[in-house]
């Protein structure tokens, strides 16, 4: 003999198929919602990371050119001053040859 089937308690508390069916299916697109809420989450912070990250780049590179510019201006100043050194010990040397000859 076969056990029998449980009768419900009440008809209009027992679900049918297709209501868990429909229930089961809620509760897995809901999990997949909220799993793709979190990736939603996850990549825009990975893209703000990145967009901070390229900024302070940038930042760096501004900052790294002007200091080349600043530097090549020393550079530029340095050449003078040797210059203007190298006349002035030209002209003492040319002073001395006349003190020595004279």
């Amino acid at each position: 003999m076969y056990a029998e089937k449980p009768k419900p308690i009440n008809k209009h508390l027992q679900a049918t198929d297709a209501e868990i069916a429909e229930v089961e299916m809620d509760r897995k697109f809901e999990e997949l919602y909220d799993g793709i809420e979190s990736l939603d989450d996850r990549i825009a912070n990975r893209i703000g990371d990145l967009t901070f990250r390229q900024e302070d780049v940038e930042s760096s590179i501004d900052n790294a050119q002007e200091d080349i510019i600043d530097l090549n201006s020393e550079v530029v100043e340095l050449r003078e001053t040797v210059e203007d050194l190298q006349d002035t010990i030209q002209e003492l040397q040319d002073k001395l040859e006349e003190l020595t000859d004279g």
